[in-house]
């Protein structure tokens, strides 16, 4: 039987008699730290977004009613009637294919007081559920009419 060469042992050591860092106890431990922080860092990252994401419709609504609360702050603040807008608003809504403006949600979301009377405008947010129409009201002559944006 013709003999086998021998297998030499794998040298886990350079030349020099060091044990490498990558399959020394304290090279394996300093890889499970590393791992470990990449995994905490990427884990933590996937919460935030997911709390993010989920927070995102709360806060989307919250800065459309401080919008509007500042809106009508200002126009109350300029003296504007508030019932002569939402009129105005609701005409003009009408007009723009609306069917039934009595039953939709008005938001006022923009004023634009320039100096006189008939420079002024106002924006308002129509949503009748399943669209959003936003309309731009101007005042001429001391009445408020839909202007193009």
């Amino acid at each position: 039987m013709p003999a086998m060469p021998s297998a030499a042992p794998i040298a886990l050591t350079d030349p020099t008699g060091h044990v490498p860092l990558a399959v020394s106890v304290v090279g394996v431990a300093v890889l499970v730290i590393v791992a470990l922080v990449a995994l905490l860092v990427l884990s933590g990252w996937i919460a935030g977004r997911r709390h993010d994401h989920a927070r995102r419709d709360v806060t989307d609504a919250r800065i459309r009613a401080a919008n509007a609360s500042l809106a009508a702050a200002h126009a109350a603040d300029e003296g504007w009637d508030p019932a002569v807008l939402h009129a105005a608003a609701r005409q003009a809504a009408t007009a723009v294919g609306v069917a039934d403006p009595d039953a939709v949600e008005l938001v006022l979301v923009a004023v634009d007081d320039q100096p006189g009377v008939d420079a002024d405008r106002a924006v308002f947010t129509v949503r009748d559920g399943e669209r959003e129409i936003e309309l731009v009201l101007g005042r001429a002559g001391g009445a408020w009419a839909p202007v193009a944006p």
